[in-house]
């Protein structure tokens, strides 16, 4: 599935996927939703690709949540909000389960659904202009336990609920302190630096990236003992390539030269 809305672009290692829908602020329609975890499987399954980056397709908004404008037809219908839920659900998870890293470069509005793309990402850069909201209280509509999730593991239960409690936005430098992005940057230096920092992850391993991204998601998910799955990536790391690569790396002091693409 595809959905014109979405667009991605492959720059060597670096694939971009692209909200445009400049004239809804990159507003996610329900097709949107719909499509968008195949959208980004199309960029993620290749092989040449090590990190993606999220991003709106101007400096106006990254998301600027979903379109409201189709509630009064989905909301009433039949099966009609737990097929929305599913929906916005499935491009959630489709970022948290995807194996590389995942980066949402913001700027402008990051409103709602916004927020749920943004917070499902690894890490979240952001331009100091950004504004953030979360507006269900605003409109009577309900988050589901998934996504509140989300955002209280992000930001605290505290700070999760005055957000969903007021629909009040917040600036760049509130977000920054409550957790909500990880870097602030000038507008006009935000792409260079999330780029510089996705460059950087493409030098290194991404067997050992990527085994930290899913050890990261099962310690979330409550597992406290180590899986059968984890134990199998360590014991599997030097088959694998990347371990004698580095190892080899260091004792000749050169930089090492990773192969391992999954």
């Amino acid at each position: 599935m595809s959905d014109p809305r979405l667009k991605t672009r492959k720059e060597g290692e670096i694939a971009r996927v692209i909200f445009d829908r400049p004239d809804k602020y990159n507003a996610m329609s329900s097709e949107m939703w719909a499509a968008f975890p195949s959208v980004l499987a199309s960029v993620a399954d290749d092989p040449e690709v090590k990190v993606i980056i999220l991003q709106g397709v101007d400096e106006r908004a990254f998301v600027a949540g979903a379109d409201i404008s189709q509630f009064a037809e989905t909301f009433p219908k039949d099966g009609g909000a737990a097929n929305y839920l599913d929906i916005v659900h499935g491009a959630e998870d489709a970022i948290s389960i995807c194996a590389k890293p995942v980066i949402a470069m913001i700027s402008g509005n990051c409103i709602g659904g916004g927020i749920e793309l943004a917070i499902a990402c690894d890490m979240r850069f952001a331009s100091r202009k950004s504004r953030y909201g979360i507006p269900p209280a605003n409109l009577g509509i309900t988050y589901s336990l998934y996504s509140t999730k989300r955002v209280v593991e992000a930001l605290g239960p505290s700070r999760a609920r005055d957000l969903l409690y007021s629909g009040r936005l917040i600036d760049s430098e509130e977000a920054l302190a409550w957790g909500l992005v990880d870097r602030l940057y000038d507008p006009d230096d935000l792409e260079r630096e999330t780029l510089d920092y996705a460059r950087l992850l493409c030098t290194k391993s991404q067997y050992s990236i990527q085994y930290a991204k899913l050890t990261v998601r099962r310690i979330l998910e409550g597992h406290e003992d180590e899986t059968t799955e984890l134990r199998k990536w360590r014991l599997d790391a030097w088959d694998a390539g990347d371990l004698q690569e580095g190892v080899a790396a260091y004792m000749e002091k050169r930089d090492p030269k990773f192969r391992w693409r999954g």
